[in-house]
């Protein structure tokens, strides 16, 4: 057995061993973190790392109208505009307070220097973006026609927080960031004179100004067209086939004939070999390849009309190929009756 003396100092030594290497260990604790473990500071007002922003990818999500920027027309393409540029891929992912995270895309476009008449819900003037039709408007951006501009744009999501967009409604709308550029693009001017009602256009079931006796199928960008009058205009035609208004040089009323007509209650082929969508209405029991305007014909009823008959060709005794030799602007509707039988061929 160990003196007691003997005891007491092992004891002590002991004590005074297990206090140091516990000492070590404190020490060691409060080194730097080993590399690549990530460290959280608890100082307060600390600046936290930044993690790099996420890529985003530009698709069309669900429930898109045509009108997002990645919409392709391969029958509009402006060959006198910049090349089209692969949109900058970056993407902003911002979080707001009150709810989740939304992705907003900014991009670089080219903004073409002339509408296009273009269809979705209804017809109307469509601006050309990167030679495409786009469908929407960009907030912030008041196109001047006769210019191209090249326009820094922000997409965003114009319903957060809902799953689908209301209907005819697009899931993204657009605003401006940044006017890049904006260049005069001079196109061949001439003066034309317009007929007083409008015609379908040849071989397409659209309707075309009848300008100096030829259908043209895109309205002139400015012009605020209005059946009974005749128009002598100066227009700007770029490459693109687009125009712009440059003057209206006068406006004439024209005193057509008064008369009544009957339309039939369902449209016929215009000629053989027509397309399919080249169809007619029925005018006094003929074939019309024309239109009737401010008449909005029900399928499938017979009508009796009161009309205004405009010569659309007054100085020759007949019209060109495929185009009508009268136009026809409506009065009175004197009657409207569901259709009498069924449609040819059934």
């Amino acid at each position: 057995m160990m003196p007691a003396g003997r005891r007491h100092v092992v004891v002590a030594a002991a004590v005074s061993l297990l206090l140091t290497h516990g000492l070590f260990l404190a020490g060691c604790s409060a080194q730097s973190p080993a590399i690549g473990v990530e460290a959280t500071s608890s100082v307060p007002g600390a600046i936290e790392p930044t993690a790099t922003p996420a890529i985003a990818i530009d698709a069309t999500a669900p429930g898109e109208r045509p009108g997002a920027l990645t919409a392709v027309d391969p029958g509009a393409v402006d060959p006198t505009a910049d090349a089209p540029r692969a949109l900058d891929p970056k993407a902003i992912e911002s979080k707001s307070d009150d709810g989740p995270a939304s992705t907003t895309l900014v991009r670089e476009v080219t903004v073409g220097p002339a509408r296009r008449e273009c269809y979705g819900p209804f017809r109307r003037m469509c601006l050309m973006v990167d030679g495409q039709f786009f469908y929407d408007e960009i907030d912030g951006f008041t196109h001047e026609p006769g210019y191209r501009y090249r326009l820094r744009v922000e997409r965003y999501d114009a319903f957060p927080g809902q799953k689908e967009p209301p209907q005819d409604a697009g899931r993204y709308g657009y605003r401006l960031v940044e006017v890049l550029s904006k260049t005069r693009v001079t196109g061949s001017v001439k003066e034309a004179t317009v007929a007083p009602a409008r015609v379908q256009c040849p071989k397409l079931d659209e309707r075309c100004l009848l300008v100096d006796g030829q259908a043209i199928r895109n309205s002139i960008d400015g012009f605020q067209y209005e059946p009974g009058f005749e128009y002598l205009i100066r227009f700007e035609r770029f490459e693109t086939g687009a125009r712009r208004l440059v003057e209206i040089l006068s406006r004439t009323p024209v005193s057509g004939t008064r008369l009544e007509i009957t339309v039939g209650p369902w449209r016929v082929g215009c000629y053989e070999d027509a397309p399919i969508t080249a169809a007619c209405i029925v005018v006094n029991g003929e074939p019309y390849y024309g239109t009737i305007e401010e008449f909005a014909r029900r399928h499938g009823y017979e009508y009796r009309l009161r009309v205004e008959r405009y010569d659309l060709f007054p100085d020759s005794p007949v019209a060109p190929p495929e185009l009508p030799k009268y136009g026809y602007r409506l009065v009175e509707v004197l009657s409207e009756m569901p259709a009498s039988g069924p449609p040819p061929g059934n």
